[in-house]
């Protein structure tokens, strides 16, 4: 058995998000370019005394049973036909909750990877991401990092390209936390198909920097930016105050993350200040390459 392990877990950001339609299971079909980043979570994997899982987190309220480095662990324990040996996880807690960045899909994805290694249970990527998609529909994608076309509600996943080099500025309105099964169901049903992203698919595959923010700076990126709750016009408004201080924020995923990219770091870190001063929480990272179980 292994000694102790340690992974990181990359956040991650939806360059475009399309919603196609609603599905019979309640879900979503959609289209999205999914894209990691060096915004990461800690997870600390040593040897316990006994059976099962000891599970802690730096964030006193995500230290619970529901937390998806649990499910990811009870999961695996029950496809492996029993209690494995003694296991502690500590979960150091860095990727804003509830933000549209995929911290816990990506906790889960990491946890999933982590436990196979740590427990010998030689599960193959296909396996496992079988196995995430059960916890979370963004688990698959945390599972295989990188740039990659998502489809069907998020699991059907084509790799693409690595982009070039940007640095990527998360921006949060401060305090600001979006449902997402409340976005889902809130956002304009007139609006289904729009974004299409062939065009920004088709950038990053021939890897044009310029085409590729220039697709971002169109006026739609992500269906769901046309939700309507109350926390989505404070978002809107923070959008529109960045936009008039010459950033061209996108949204992430079901929000409220903001994202900006740029190529030069001056210009970004300029963003970030300007964001700050716009009462937000910003995170200054760049485009990741690494998948959710690498070693840190």
């Amino acid at each position: 058995m292994i000694r102790s392990l340690i992974l990181k877990a990359p956040a991650k950001i939806n360059l475009g998000l399309t919603v196609l339609g609603c599905r019979e299971d309640g879900f979503h079909d959609l289209q999205s370019v999914m894209q990691q980043v060096s915004l990461f979570d800690t997870l600390v994997f040593e040897p316990a005394p006994g059976k099962g899982l000891q599970f802690f987190c730096t964030d006193l309220s995500l230290s619970g049973p529901g937390n998806l480095v649990n499910k990811a662990a009870a999961l695996l324990e029950e496809e492996a036909g029993g209690t494995l040996p003694g296991v502690k996880i500590t979960l150091y807690k860095n990727i804003p909750v509830e933000a549209g960045l995929a911290g816990g899909s990506a906790d889960c994805a990491a946890a999933l990877a982590g436990l196979n290694r740590f427990w010998q249970l030689s599960y193959d990527q296909k396996s496992l991401q079988k196995l995430g998609l059960m916890l979370g529909s963004d688990v698959p994608f945390c599972l295989q990092g990188g740039t990659a076309l998502a489809s069907g509600r998020g699991e059907k996943l084509e790799k693409l390209p690595a982009l070039p080099f940007f640095w990527v500025v998360l921006a949060l309105p401060d305090a600001l936390k979006l449902s997402t099964a409340a976005v889902y169901q809130s956002f304009d049903k007139t609006r289904m198909g729009e974004p299409e992203i062939a065009a920004l698919v088709e950038a990053i595959r021939k890897g044009s920097r310029s085409k590729i923010i220039s697709w971002l700076s169109r006026d739609l990126t992500n269906t769901l930016e046309t939700a309507d709750l109350p926390g989505s016009a404070i978002l809107k408004e923070t959008k529109y105050r960045l936009q008039s201080r010459g950033l061209q924020p996108v949204l992430s995923g079901s929000g409220p993350a903001l994202f900006v990219l740029s190529s030069e770091y001056e210009m970004a870190s300029k963003a970030a200040r300007m964001m700050e001063e716009e009462n937000c929480r910003a995170y200054l990272c760049w485009i990741c390459g690494k998948k959710a179980w690498q070693e840190g």
